[in-house]
């Protein structure tokens, strides 16, 4: 007799709670097998696959700590930015101010540390420039573009290269007359047999094209050779400026245009230095003088020669006079002012050269030069004005790289 057994269970099918029958017959163990099939439980799929815990789909590719977005992009990016290993270039850097390396996150970062060096900081630094960045000491890069852009800068180095740049070596019309060449009163100082002179040209003669933007994109130009004797006992070092007499004659030192008769600086030249090579390379830290440091409005720190007739659209006609002075001073480094302003780099630095030296020597020349073109990216200027020995600026500006 054949009887019927109703069994009620869970089969692990998804979980849903059913029921097999089956009867008493020896097939009743087979037909079991509904229970086997419950082996669904153990594949239990869901569960053990974990899909979502085994691949861990979100931890693993850690989305956002993987691709580190922000550090990548961020961080690290607004770092490089800041223009730190990668502003260096011929023994310089310029530091740029943090307010810039945040704006030029990422890739904009780092196209600003190495556009530093090339004049401006092209990403970060410039990029949130923002006239002057922080004020004063708002990054000098900041003040190099945004100075650029908005005709001069607004403080600190800022407005010291800034005020070269709005009233520095452009923009604004001369007027008067200056003395000729040999009238100026002479600005020697010291031992008589402390002098200067240059093979390339006579004393207050013209001045060689070559070494000023003559028939030349302003404001090209090279350097020409000088050489002097030796300084007075106790010269521990030499600086070398290049004046626009006739600049200084025609305007009051309050007249923003006044820093337009200052040209170029070189400083730290060893006592053991008694001349300088002709066509000298750019870069903040000389390379043709080892030890010394050199500044100018343009050409990448590098010389700045004579360009009375600088804007051919608004052509002029002076024949100005030009002096070079070698200051004999008693220290072998220059102690770096903080910059003030409207005062520019150079006529800061020949500021303290004349109050600091033991004797100083002059050789005179003219130039009528006048550049073919001026460039629309030159004015106004962009060098980083140079950081200060006493740390008042701690960004913005060039300093020696250690």
């Amino acid at each position: 007799m054949t009887k019927s057994w109703c069994v009620l269970g869970v089969v692990a099918v998804g979980g849903f709670l059913g029921s097999a029958c089956s009867s008493s017959g020896p097939g009743s163990t087979g037909s079991g097998g509904a229970s086997g099939t419950g082996g669904k439980a153990a594949t239990g799929g869901t569960t053990a696959t974990g899909g979502a815990t085994s691949t861990g789909g979100v931890k693993g590719t850690g989305g956002v700590i993987g691709t580190g977005g922000v550090a990548s992009s961020g961080g690290a990016g607004g770092s490089s930015g800041s223009g730190g290993a990668g502003g260096m270039s011929g023994g310089e850097v310029v530091i740029a101010c943090a307010v810039g390396g945040a704006s030029g996150m990422g890739g904009n970062g780092v196209a600003g540390g190495d556009g530093t060096r090339s004049n401006g900081g092209q990403g970060g630094t410039i990029a949130s420039g923002g006239h002057g960045g922080a004020g004063g000491a708002g990054g000098r890069r900041g003040g190099g573009r945004a100075g650029r852009e908005g005709g001069g800068g607004d403080g600190g180095i800022s407005s010291s290269a800034g005020g070269n740049a709005a009233g520095g070596t452009a923009g604004g019309g001369m007027g008067g007359a200056a003395p000729a060449c040999p009238d100026f009163p002479t600005m020697a100082k010291g031992s008589s047999s402390f002098t200067l002179s240059s093979p390339a040209f006579g004393s207050c003669t013209p001045i060689p094209a070559e070494n000023t933007c003559d028939q030349k994109a302003f404001p090209q130009g090279t350097s020409p050779a000088l050489t002097w004797t030796a300084g007075p006992a106790g010269t521990m070092s030499y600086a070398i400026v290049l004046k626009d007499l006739s600049v200084l004659a025609r305007y009051a030192p309050t007249d923003p245009n006044y820093n337009k008769g200052y040209h170029y600086v070189m400083w730290d030249i060893p006592a053991s230095v008694t001349s300088l090579p002709a066509n000298m390379k750019d870069g903040f830290v000389s390379t043709d003088v080892p030890g010394a440091l050199q500044w100018s409005n343009f050409n990448d720190y590098g010389f700045f020669g004579p360009c009375p007739n600088y804007d051919p659209t608004n052509p002029t006609s002076y024949d100005d006079s030009y002096a070079f002075l070698v200051y004999a001073l008693p220290s072998a480094t220059t102690t770096i002012p903080a910059p003030q302003a409207g005062i520019s780099t150079v006529r800061l630095l020949d500021g303290l050269f004349q109050m600091n030296a033991t004797a100083v020597a002059e050789y005179r020349g003219t130039s009528s030069a006048a550049s073919s073109t001026l460039p629309s990216d030159v004015l106004p200027p962009k060098d980083a004005a140079p950081c200060p020995t006493d740390g008042s600026v701690v960004c913005g500006c060039v300093k020696r790289a250690r």
